[in-house]
């Protein structure tokens, strides 16, 4: 891909590129400047900004920065552009991956023969009167229409399974596209009947499913909008809708609104970073997409109680995302459209230039939940309810991740409480670490196996002659204390460089003429649950396919971070540089460098834990000690031996 994806030709349609020496050079399109500080190097085919971003890679890399795209929507999008072919690494020659390929790309037939219908629909004068006229009284023009790709799903219960029966498709490929379902009697019948039809893209712009609006809402039987259930091509929580045209704007913000219209509305009137969700609460891939676009990000929700019920919720959700995910710069703000309006019909009332007005008016996390608090406990008859305010702003204030919000948030609310605001900001902490507590002892029984599994995977890097002296902490967890459990996703430098050249060695690593079956990395190297998740993660996928590569991880990557980062930007360019390095036994001496650096160091730590124990054991249990502290130092001087001579 690479060699076909010339860095100079990829990076020129976005920048305007001049030689200057060796390189070419152009404004980073990465930040704003005046002096271009933007290098190209075509011979190295690389990229690297020696201004304020200090962003470098490759030609994929670069796409990924430029498109908003994760590793494997990058190799496509080049690939198109090149007319290049490449195989979907994420499938392999097992007989049970090439069927689920295949029933995948059926179903994206399906759905491509679904999106020709409903236009071809749409645009029949006779079939399509309401729907057009619907259109047209919610302001949809011609070109809104064909940029969105609208259409319409006439009535009756099997036009399109009829006409998809007729080319061929089966009854079992029609339900895994998720767009159909069956009658009381079993038979497959269209999802959609009467319906103003608006297709779902993926970032890269490939239908994977359908929402549908009902244009006869008289019966209350009948739900407004209808969606796509999961299927083989969807999954409604990974997914925005217009997040293939809102990622292409050179925009901080990204907007989040709740329906297909207000979305529609917003891009007609100049707001094209906004997406709207999916019928499904936000999650926290949605929140990791979002930081890949956008640094800030405003959310748009109903004026009425249920709509700023749900802003409480999203925000709940959020914080408790972003505790996880501490590596994301992400400011998020609340917007709220006045006149309990909703952004479609506030533009079309008043103007765009006002909703603008409401769009810089959004307030900080912090900000919307101390007005909320205020407000719905004030009345011009009894003035403030203190009680009440002070449960609501505490709780409130104890989801933030900044302490120093939290501070903030304690003075305002003291001089509400006629109390000190030392005395709010501990009750604040207190509701937080309870919190916390809570969310421990919910998970206390997956907790209980995942510490069983790393009580038996533990010291399984050193030598297997070790005989096992119980450590101090190796007792199980009270059963009226719960453990807190937060996911460790820390990682040093060595640990990341060591993970890039295992997977930059792809099947050399199980290649005993390369590379002896006990430098085979384990999860048991690394410190943090992450990282051993995707040495598991890795090593299964070797297993089962002789093979692996960047392209099969980006799954494992997407369900992770690294340091609070997206994992696959994190491993991104250490891998990129391992592979750039083709000597095979430079590669291979480069990962044992870093492999026994850090199996080093664990020795290092299971001596002074055997020498912590020494003291207070048995005569016994020095015995074993003194044996297991042999058995360590002989193992790490052979690994110091091996060391030196790379």
């Amino acid at each position: 891909m690479l060699a076909k994806a010339d860095i100079v030709d990829v990076v020129g349609n976005y920048v305007s590129l001049k030689p200057r020496g060796g390189n070419m050079w152009g404004l980073c399109p990465f930040h704003d400047e005046k002096t271009p500080s933007f290098s190209v190097n075509p011979a190295k085919g690389i990229y690297w900004c020696f201004g304020a971003c200090q962003k470098g890679g490759n030609a994929i890399k670069f796409i990924m920065e430029i498109e908003h795209l994760n590793y494997r929507e990058a190799i496509i999008f080049l690939a198109d552009k090149y007319g290049v072919t490449i195989p979907d690494d994420r499938y392999t020659n097992n007989a049970a991956e090439e069927k689920l390929k295949k029933r995948k790309a059926r179903v994206n037939q399906i759905l491509n023969e679904a999106q020709a219908y409903f236009k071809s629909s749409f645009n029949d004068e006779r079939i399509a009167a309401r729907a057009r006229k619907y259109a047209e009284e919610r302001g949809l023009d011609k070109a809104t229409i064909d940029h969105f790709g609208i259409g319409y799903a006439p009535d009756g219960w099997d036009n399109l399974y009829r006409l998809l029966k007729s080319k061929g498709y089966t009854d079992e490929e029609m339900m895994d596209s998720g767009i159909f379902s069956k009658s009381k009697k079993g038979s497959v019948i269209d999802m959609f009947r009467d319906r103003l039809m608006f297709p779902i893209y993926d970032s890269t712009g490939d239908i994977i499913a359908f929402g549908g609006r009902a244009l006869d809402t008289k019966d209350p039987r009948t739900p407004k909008y209808i969606n796509s259930p999961d299927s083989l091509v969807y999954k409604k929580q990974d997914h925005f809708y217009a997040l293939n045209f809102a990622r292409k704007e050179k925009s901080n913000s990204l907007i989040v609104v709740e329906g297909y219209m207000d979305a529609i509305a917003m891009h007609r009137a100049g707001f094209r970073n906004t997406v709207a969700s999916l019928g499904t609460a936000f999650t926290e891939t949605h929140l990791k997409i979002c930081s890949r676009i956008a640094k800030e990000v405003i959310f748009f929700f109903d004026a009425d109680n249920a709509g700023q019920q749900a802003a409480l919720r999203a925000i709940r959700l959020m914080t408790g995302y972003l505790r996880k995910l501490s590596g994301i710069d992400l400011r998020i703000k609340i917007a709220k459209v006045p006149e309990a309006k909703d952004p479609d019909a506030f533009i079309k009332e008043h103007g765009v230039q006002a909703f603008k007005e409401v769009v810089d008016n959004a307030l900080y996390v912090d900000e919307y939940l101390l007005e909320r608090a205020y407000n719905d406990n004030y009345t011009d008859e009894k003035g403030l309810d203190k009680g009440k305010y002070q449960e609501d702003v505490c709780t409130y204030a104890s989801w933030l991740n900044d302490e120093i919000k939290r501070s903030s948030m304690a003075i305002t609310a003291a001089s509400y409480l006629g109390a000190s605001s030392e005395a709010v900001f501990n009750r604040i902490n207190a509701l937080r670490d309870a919190s916390i507590r809570n969310e421990g002892a919910s998970k206390e029984r997956s907790i209980a196996r995942e510490r069983q599994e790393e009580l038996s995977n533990r010291n399984a890097a050193v030598p297997e002659e070790i005989e096992g002296a119980p450590a101090a902490d190796d007792t199980e967890p009270s059963a009226d204390v719960p453990e807190v459990h937060e996911v460790n996703d820390s990682a040093s430098i060595e640990e990341i460089n060591l993970f890039a050249y295992a997977l930059a060695l792809g099947d050399s690593l199980v290649d005993e003429k390369i590379l002896a079956r006990t430098d085979i990395l384990r999860p048991a190297d690394f410190t943090g649950d992450t990282m051993k998740e995707l040495v598991s993660d890795l090593l299964a996928i070797l297993d089962r396919t002789g093979d692996v590569t960047f392209a099969r991880m980006t799954d494992c990557f997407s369900r992770v971070t690294i340091n609070g980062l997206e994992a696959e930007n994190v491993m991104f360019a250490p891998f990129d540089k391992a592979d750039s390095e083709k000597n095979i036994e430079v590669k291979r001496d480069m990962y044992l460098n870093y492999l026994y650096k850090i199996r080093i160091a664990v020795c290092d730590k299971e001596e002074k834990r055997i020498l912590a124990l020494y003291s207070g054991a048995t005569e016994e249990e020095r015995t074993i000690l003194q044996k297991n502290l042999t058995v360590i130092s002989e193992y790490k001087a052979k690994m110091i031996d091996a060391l030196g001579v790379l």
